[in-house]
């Protein structure tokens, strides 16, 4: 990938903090901040690492603080916010900054030229940093501190006592271990001298935590300084891990020339013209991490969310575009093992002692996963021996009844919850804290319908005639009370959720799903009726709003904070990682495939350039829903990023088989 920023973004400051890189490797761990070297969120770090569990990330080294002498005139290139105000304003000094294929800095300091590189290593949690003397001039003398924070990254340090400030020196090696049961740190260095101290930095802020914690500063810690000479075209390396390095040649030429040859020979099944959607398929290389015997999808390297239903949606454009059905059976096996009464848990691993089992939509959608599977690897002998036993337990765990009042009534469809217990997908409450969307929902039942379908059709593939007669006339029966009410002529659209009497209106993104599912129940032209009003109140360049725009609750501030936690996030924002329940709806209802598919190409191409803005090379999880728009909620979404090349996969393949 490559991204160049000039110096007239960079030395605006208000302008350059839009703009943040991040490098990650297969083995969890990751480099991230912004452009100009501020952190301005308390998950930026210089080398951040997986816990033993797997399950959080913990920042070692914050950042380096950089002085440069020329002569004995002090320039400060770091910046840094602080409660009261930025200092030092170093990003006055940079001249450029690339991705190309590694973050790059350049300062331009009086005449002298000097770059910053950082990388991280593909299979070894071992961060590169080198500054280089780029031009012809004076020596220049760096000074660079490092920032220690050694704490999780959803946490802050604020001068703890009990922590060992301590540097324990070699030959170009210092090793620093700040905290009982926390990573150490080790710097190794080619020239110049390390000079202990003991210093703390106090009142770090940090500007993207302010909606999201209670607390946004943070103290860090600094046990010494790196001081070097460089001459023209001279340069110091620093390579920084949380072990030993015994097995690596610390050779920087030999390992920029390996990963940056890793990264331009890789090899695409789906290949793509496109350079940001190439780009896509790059940074979900290393969002699949092999933990002993399990392979865990990482939904965000920077924040902590492991949903199970963010798995299943990512799962398509990860490794079925690229036919990696091994790695793809290893995984479905794993979440197939987790079920429990015909339900799934909503966190993906889950490590408690006791996971939550509290969403009536995932083992549908998994069910849905796998005949997607199916039609890509025709792998029959995969559900013969495994899967197909477990939809039979889903089935019959939804049709006698299971946990969270989860069951079939007399009409076919799925009642579950109640006034007390969510388990929607979009989680409701009035200003009681009562429950509203439960009962019959809408998304459920057309999942319902559509799991039934497949259990007919892998009943007879399997020769299983008695079983598949049974599954299609409860099919029928599901097909008929689905239509009687869910359907809304009147207003073309399908209520939301049923509950008794009561009939919701709400013209959600759920409208999508009984359009967008291979099985669907509806005739073709209400479902093009129901398509033209979400074309009206919907659809945007960026993804699907999740509330139509004429709504009453529909989020009108904007700028507020995207989470899942709060209801702005499900009334209106944009959620660019739905692209291919619109894609997979307009393949199924509209015709003509080739006009479809160049319209939807050009008109979703501002989505596929939000990669140039935010963080680099990604998509978000959400996008503010006013005129301005603008990136939101985790910034380094797998499910977006997979979701799009999904949707282009779809719209590139030749056939696609109608069905009912």
């Amino acid at each position: 990938m490559e991204n160049i920023l000039n110096k007239e973004v960079l030395q605006n400051i208000k302008e350059a903090l839009k703009y943040e890189w991040l490098e990650r490797n297969r083995k969890g761990a990751y480099a991230s901040s912004t452009v100009t070297g501020m952190n301005i969120r308390r998950e930026h770090g210089l080398l951040v690492v997986p816990d033993e569990t797997f399950t959080k990330k913990v920042v070692t080294l914050s950042k380096f603080e950089e002085s440069v002498f020329i002569g004995n005139r002090l320039h400060e290139i770091s910046t840094n916010q602080y409660i009261e105000n930025i200092f030092p304003l170093g990003y006055q000094y940079l001249d450029k900054f690339e991705i190309n294929p590694f973050p790059c800095f350049n300062f331009l300091i009086e005449d002298r030229l000097l770059q910053k590189t950082v990388f991280l290593l593909e299979n070894h949690n071992i961060v590169v940093v080198r500054y280089e003397s780029k031009n012809h001039g004076e020596p220049v003398k760096l000074i660079i501190k490092p920032f220690i924070s050694v704490r999780y990254n959803d946490d802050l340090l604020n001068e703890p006592r009990g922590v060992n400030t301590d540097s324990y020196l070699g030959q170009y090696f210092v090793r620093w271990a700040p905290r009982v049961n926390m990573p150490e740190l080790y710097a190794y260095y080619n020239k110049g001298e390390y000079v202990s101290t003991t210093l703390w930095y106090h009142n770090f802020c940090y500007s993207k935590d302010k909606n999201r914690f209670t607390n946004n500063s943070e103290d860090l810690f600094n046990p010494g300084f790196f001081e070097v000479t460089l001459n023209p075209y001279d340069n110091f390396d620093i390579f920084l891990s949380t072990e030993e390095i015994t097995d690596i040649k610390l050779d920087y030429e030999a390992l920029y020339r390996e990963e940056s040859e890793r990264r331009k020979k890789k090899n695409y099944h789906f290949n793509l013209d496109n350079t940001e959607l190439s780009n896509f398929q790059y940074q979900l290389q290393n969002v699949i991490t092999k933990v002993n015997d399990d392979h865990i999808v990482s939904v965000s390297t920077v924040e902590d969310s492991n949903l199970l239903r963010d798995v299943i949606f990512s799962l398509p454009g990860l490794l079925l575009v690229e036919k990696d059905f091994d790695l793809f059976k290893k995984i479905y096996s794993n979440i197939l093992s987790k079920l429990d009464s015909g339900l799934l848990p909503v966190k993906f691993p889950d490590t408690d002692e006791k996971p939550y089992y509290g969403a009536v939509d995932l083992s549908l959608w998994l069910i849905n996963l796998g005949y997607i599977y199916f039609q890509e690897s025709n792998d029959l002998a995969f559900f013969e021996e495994k899967a197909f036993d477990a939809y039979r337990s889903i089935y019959d765990s939804y049709t006698k009844g299971t946990s969270f009042n989860i069951f079939t009534d007399k009409d076919g469809l799925i009642f579950s919850g109640d006034k007390a217990t969510n388990l929607s997908w979009i989680p409701l409450k009035n200003k009681k804290g009562d429950v509203l969307r439960f009962g019959k929902l809408l998304e459920v039942n057309a999942l319902w319908y559509n799991g039934l379908r497949i259990l007919e059709y892998l009943s007879l593939k399997l020769n299983k005639k008695r079983l598949s007669g049974k599954f299609a006339k409860n099919a029928e029966k599901v097909k008929i009370s689905f239509n009687d009410l869910f359907v809304n002529e009147e207003q073309s659209s399908f209520y939301d959720f049923v509950v008794y009497d009561e009939k919701n209106t709400d013209f959600r993104i759920n409208q999508l799903i009984p359009l967008m599912l291979p099985f669907y129940c509806v005739e073709d032209e209400f479902a093009k009726k129901v398509l033209d009003r979400i074309d009206q109140e919907l659809l945007t360049p960026y993804g699907l709003r999740s509330l139509s725009s004429t709504d009453s609750a529909y989020n009108h501030k904007g700028k507020a904070t995207l989470r899942r936690r709060n209801s702005n996030y499900y009334n209106g924002s944009i959620w660019p990682w739905t692209m291919s329940f619109y894609v997979n709806s307009c393949l199924n209802f509209k015709t003509g495939r080739k006009a479809v598919s160049k319209k939807l190409v050009k008109y979703f191409k501002p989505l596929i350039d939000l990669s140039n803005e935010g963080l680099l090379g990604f998509v978000p999880e959400a996008v503010s829903s006013n005129k301005l728009i603008e990136q939101n909620g985790i910034e380094d979404y797998t499910p977006s990023l997979a979701d799009i090349i999904w949707s282009y996969y779809c719209l590139s393949k030749k056939i696609r088989k109608k069905t009912k």
